[in-house]
Formats: C-alpha cells, structure tokens, sequence
C-alpha cells in the first residue's frame, strides 16, 4: 500500500512538472531558477526617463536680433545739425516806415546790374529802399562774417558775405565782402550797389558789368 502511495505521488509531481513545462513552452508565465515566476500580462512599471534638458538659444542669435534692433533704431552723429529741406522764400516785416518787407534768403545765383533787373524787375530792392534799411535799422557784425539787420520791430534778417564776380568772370572776396545790387541805375555803365565788410557798411556806385548778390523785397 505504501508503495502504492509513493507511485501516486511521483505521478502527481510528474504532472505539475508536466504542466509546468507546457505553460513555459507556450509562454504564459516566465520562471527563474531562483526567481519567483511572473505572469507576461502583468504590467511592467515603465522606465524613468532622464529628465529634458532644455537648450539655451545660440549666442549667435542674440547678437542677430541686436543688429536687428540696432539698425532700426535712429543713427544719431555727434557735433553735426540735423539736415532740413533747404526753406523758401519768406519776406520779413522789419517794421520799415515804407513797410517793405525784406526776403529772409538771398537769390541762389550772382547777376549783372541788366540781368539782375530783367529777371527781377520790381522785386530788386532800390537805392532808396537800402538806405532806408541802413539807416532806420540796427546792424550787427556777426562772428563769422557779414550782418545781423535787425528791425525797429525787432524782426531780422541777415546778409552774408558774399564776393563778387568781376568782368572777366573771376569770383573774387568771398571770405570779406557782402556785395549786392540795387534796382538804381548810375552813370554810363554804373549802378548802385550795397558793399559792406567788418568796417562798415556803403551804398555806391560801381561797374555794372559785375555779377553781385541779389536780396529781394516784396512791398
């Protein structure tokens, strides 16, 4: 009987073994020799992953957008005046007991007494109308040359030096005189113009044949 018992056993143990070998086969559970035996369908903790690292933007980058900005922003150039569009004409009211007003620029180009008077005709100031503004307005020598005429009703205008060109067509006095027509003709081959320098200030005769600075008035 005991030996009955032993054979059972041994069947049983052959069995399990049996069963065991089958579930390997087919992969259902996974055994070690000296680990426990896991089933596959069991979750598996998933495995941690290194932490991001984040990537700091390229230098050469920054300095792009700095250039960016700096191009846009505006170029400021030190000791130099800000360049405007050159202004037009605009007759000044010194306060004259004529009430001729005075233009605030003089004309772009040099004339003879004749093409002076063609092309301006009535705008050319007179004789007269010099020796007015010399004699009711103040004027003042200006550090870097020529004068600040200034009205009985404080309004100014300002004449330049100017220079001169001569018969022959040379450009002559530019860094020491203010030479300028009137409308008056003189004698033969003469006309009145206004000549000034640091001593003082003239009204007389000269040549007409020169070209000289022209100042015009609107009345």
């Amino acid at each position: 009987m005991k030996k009955d018992n032993t054979a059972l056993t041994i069947s049983i143990i052959a069995l399990i073994i049996s069963i065991l070998a089958l579930l390997l086969n087919l992969g259902v559970i996974k055994c070690g020799l000296f680990t426990s035996c896991k089933s596959q369908n069991q979750p598996v903790a998933p495995k941690e992953q290194p932490a991001a690292v984040q990537e700091e933007p390229m230098q050469a980058a920054e300095e792009e957008v700095s250039y960016e900005q700096e191009v846009e922003a505006p170029v400021v150039v030190k000791d130099q005046p800000l360049k405007k569009k050159a202004a037009g004409r605009v007759f000044v009211d010194l306060g004259l007991p004529s009430g001729t007003k005075w233009c605030n620029i003089n004309e772009p180009d040099m004339a003879t007494f004749k093409d002076a008077v063609d092309k301006y005709a009535k705008s050319l100031p007179t004789q007269k109308q010099y020796t007015e503004l010399y004699e009711k307005c103040e004027w003042l020598e200006l550090k870097d040359g020529g004068y600040k005429v200034v009205g009985p009703n404080g309004n100014f205008v300002i004449f330049p030096l100017t220079g001169f060109i001569n018969c022959t067509g040379e450009f002559r006095g530019g860094n020491e005189w203010g030479d300028y027509w009137t409308a008056t003709k003189g004698g033969s081959g003469e006309a009145y113009r206004v000549v000034f320098n640091s001593k003082g200030v003239k009204i007389v005769l000269h040549t007409d044949c020169y070209a000289r600075a022209i100042r015009l008035v609107e009345k």
